[in-house]
């Protein structure tokens, strides 16, 4: 196992800047995801960690040992490809062998027919097939041994890919969108499968996805990039409860966060759309500001009043656990998202005017910039940071 360490990386492609200023310490043993929208600079931080990319300034350590000179191949990383990589032409067992063959045999070991005479490759061959009969008890795939990838279910595939890096016992495994092949039901299981694995092995997992779910449900950590800059780093309950960026705050979480322009007063006192929010600032973000709301956070009521909002209901996604309904606001060009539960969701109707306010102490308050303002006062939220 080991730490991977980026201090003030960067990467641009001619005079196109791709990540600006990375600085990031992975934990030895740790499940990191790297996660952010299409184009933000994560997949090429994974290439630069596994040595497949140059950068264009900074260093990159493993173990405390810096390895910007060192090839990928002594790098002692194993990557997962979103395109698994496997070789067609080759059995599953085959296909484990390779790495270890690669490895572990010398030059005159793998030729031909004449490597079989060469003194102590048999003793090393057994060796290799006691690694990969142990990697596929533990992926459960015993049964596939015999088979070629083209005989092979997605998941099954995932399975071989993940099994191939695995025989190497390398100190990290970096994981480049993995699951984005499979359909949605395999996406599930297989992350609960790869969390089971990553507890089990105790090894560092570095993991690139777009998915803010595969992020939120798998990992230890969460690094947040967009435009090719960190915009935030912690758990996921860290990163979910309390965004630090408007950015974060809108991508995290599905349905996105619900965002309403306001206005904060020389008391601090935080308004929108004419009612008091449960929120107190710093008077010196006094102006114009913005306040975001998770659909969870929203309460239908019955009845308008001086502290609800109305809109007209214009969507809704039943989800069978939960319905989400997408409203117009009331002379507003916003739409807000609220989360009902069945028996209430279902029984409304496109059309239908609807009457909500936020639940106290919900409220996330972002200054002009997109930054995350510490709250003051709060009956259920607390401090942000």
């Amino acid at each position: 196992m080991a730490g991977i360490t980026l201090n003030s990386v960067t990467k641009s492609y001619g005079g196109n800047a791709v990540i600006n200023d990375l600085n990031l310490d992975i934990n030895d043993g740790e499940f990191l995801t790297l996660v952010g929208p299409s184009g933000c600079g994560k997949s090429t931080t994974l290439r630069i960690i596994a040595g497949l990319e140059n950068q264009t300034g900074g260093d990159v350590a493993i173990d405390d040992k810096n390895v910007n000179n060192i090839r990928p191949s002594l790098r002692d990383l194993a990557m997962v490809f979103q395109s698994y990589a496997l070789y067609p032409h080759l059995t599953v067992r085959n296909n484990l062998m390779t790495p270890l063959r690669l490895r572990d045999l010398t030059f005159w070991e793998r030729f031909p027919i004449l490597g079989y005479l060469v003194p102590g490759r048999s003793k090393k061959i057994t060796s290799i097939e006691a690694e990969i009969q142990k990697v596929a008890e533990t992926l459960k795939i015993e049964p596939l041994l015999a088979r070629k990838p083209g005989q092979l279910s997605g998941g099954q595939r995932q399975r071989v890919a993940l099994g191939r890096a695995m025989v190497r016992n390398p100190a990290a495994f970096l994981m480049d969108e993995p699951l984005s092949n499979l359909d949605a039901s395999l996406r599930v299981h297989m992350r609960a499968e790869l969390s089971s694995l990553h507890k089990k092995l105790k090894t560092t997992f570095v993991y690139v996805t777009h998915d803010q779910a595969e992020a939120l449900t798998m990992s230890d950590r969460i690094a947040v990039m967009m435009d090719g800059d960190l915009l935030q780093l912690g758990t996921p309950e860290e990163v979910y409860k309390n965004p630090n960026d408007i950015r974060v705050a809108e991508f995290i979480g599905s349905p996105k966060m619900n965002i309403l322009k306001g206005t904060c007063d020389e008391k601090g006192q935080v308004t929108s759309a004419g009612i008091k929010i449960d929120a107190q600032i710093d008077p010196l973000n006094a102006g114009a500001i913005s306040i975001g709301f998770r659909p969870e956070h929203i309460e239908i009521v019955q009845k308008a009043s001086n502290k609800t909002l109305s809109g007209k209901l214009s969507y809704k996604e039943n989800l069978g656990s939960d319905v989400f309904l997408h409203l117009s606001l009331d002379g507003s060009d916003d739409s807000f998202i609220v989360r009902a539960q069945p028996n209430e969701g279902n029984t409304q109707k496109i059309g239908d005017i609807l009457h909500f306010t936020p639940i106290k102490g919900s409220a996330l308050v972002f200054d002009s910039k997109g930054q995350g303002v510490t709250l003051l006062k709060s009956k259920t939220s607390g401090k942000r940071k």
